[in-house]
């Protein structure tokens, strides 16, 4: 078993940050692990190293740390019966570097040992859309599947803790009320082997010899334009490069698809617009219905304008 570090944390929230640079923690261990929902390991390895400062505070980040409370005391009415801690500790494998802020341990009757409860706040439609196994089903009873990356993070925290057992505690919060569900995670073998090895490849190929990992095309932009704001009039030799090659050719015909539908899209409005003439709705023989309405655009760097805007409608509106 490897030296576990146990820090109690204050109110630095700064320090704290710092701290976790030096590990990996459970919130991250799924992109190390090739699952994660956001971010890539290139810019996981921008963070650590000081190369982009460390995730901006967002409403979404703030809806979870404020709603972390209403998860604990929605936990304390469903299963009365247990004994709720809320955790303010970070918890480090120093000699494999992984660690985690687990935010809470329970004690139940019929479980052996403390277990780590992970709180969650989702919207009822990315439950709906990302947690049940049929989106029609009801949010509060339908059977439902935790993301792949939120079990990754408990399955961590478990294995940090040496907890048998752990639970996703989830808030689902909607318009007019608030649903709870609670989801037991195992723990898994193979998942913590996983991470322990991906773990140590992390820091073997890439931050210890400060090695950038190759960058994901689907999620790097932002990175990539933060990392190189600016040119420096020199030039790079990709004539080795297969792959720079073949996205230079499928970004010219992508870009020339692109043109072809820009022009085939013009010619389309100006085909509807001309049948609609000085009208202003059209009803279509499926229900639908087109609108080609006067529209105003304040003055602000551009002068005000008005134009009309061609939009197809799902349905009949209230035509005067």
């Amino acid at each position: 078993m490897s030296p576990i570090e146990r820090v109690k944390l204050n109110d630095d929230r700064e320090g704290w940050l710092r701290d976790r640079l030096g590990f990996v923690n459970a919130s991250e261990m799924a992109i190390v692990c090739g699952e994660g929902a956001w971010g890539s390991l290139a810019e996981l390895f921008a963070e650590k190293k000081g190369l982009r400062p460390p995730r901006e505070d967002s409403g979404v980040l703030r809806r979870g740390r404020w709603g972390e409370g209403a998860v604990f005391e929605a936990l304390r009415d469903e299963q009365p019966e247990w004994q709720i801690l809320r955790a303010k500790i970070h918890v480090r494998d120093t000699e494999r570097r992984i660690a985690c802020t687990p935010d809470g341990f329970a004690i139940a009757p019929d479980r052996s040992g403390p277990g780590v409860v992970q709180a969650k706040v989702v919207s009822r439609s990315i439950f709906r859309d990302k947690w049940l196994n049929d989106p029609e089903e009801r949010v509060k009873f339908g059977d439902a599947t935790p993301p792949r990356h939120y079990v990754i993070q408990t399955v961590t925290e478990m294995m940090l803790n040496n907890s048998a057992w752990g639970v996703l505690a989830v808030l689902i919060n909607g318009e007019y009320d608030w649903d709870f569900r609670l989801f037991d995670v195992e723990r898994d073998e193979v998942i913590e082997d996983r991470i322990i090895y991906r773990t140590e490849s992390f820091f073997r190929d890439h931050l210890d010899p400060g090695i950038m990992p190759p960058y994901d095309p689907q999620r790097d932009e932002a990175l990539v334009k933060a990392l190189y704001p600016k040119d420096t009039g020199t030039t790079i030799d990709l004539s080795t490069d297969n792959r720079a090659l073949a996205a230079v050719e499928d970004l010219e015909q992508t870009q020339a698809a692109l043109k072809r539908m820009e022009k085939q899209e013009k010619a389309l409005k100006t085909e509807l617009e001309g049948k609609i003439g000085d009208n202003t709705y059209a009803l279509l023989s499926d229900g639908r219905c087109l609108s080609w309405k006067m529209q105003h655009r304040k003055g602000y760097s551009v002068e005000p304008n008005d134009f009309r805007v061609l939009r197809i409608l799902q349905q009949k509106p209230g035509i005067a």
